[in-house]
């Protein structure tokens, strides 16, 4: 229960961008393998017969690789949340320092966070 950590909130945002630049990797990778990996264009013969095959998998990994483009890019949003949250923590920890030290009322910072007071 006593265990210290540090939260940097940039840093929070600038992870943020770096799986935001992954994510779109995914859709990169999904054009790729959909347009490359999912072409049939010479399959004559027997061949022919794996189309529909090749076609399918070539959707199903494009959808899989959207939807880990999605959890990504919510992940994303997630941590710029966490960082202003922790920002809004570090606010009312400040005014309730400066309340408790007589440096401000306690309407101030309860009507500026809570609503209280107004």
């Amino acid at each position: 229960m006593g265990e210290m950590f540090h939260v940097v909130p940039d840093e929070l945002r600038g992870y943020s961008g770096l799986l935001e630049r992954q994510a779109e990797h995914f859709l990169a990778i999904r054009e790729h393998a959909i347009v490359k990996g999912g072409d049939t264009a010479g399959f004559t013969g027997l061949l022919s017969l794996l189309d529909p095959v090749v076609t399918g998998v070539a959707q199903l990994y494009g959808e899989t690789l959207d939807a880990a483009n999605k959890k990504m890019s919510q992940d994303a949003e997630s941590l710029v949340k966490s960082a202003r949250a922790y920002e809004k923590a570090d606010e009312i920890g400040v005014c309730l320092i400066d309340t408790a030290g007589g440096k401000a009322e306690p309407p101030s910072w309860l009507g500026r966070f809570l609503g209280v007071g107004e």
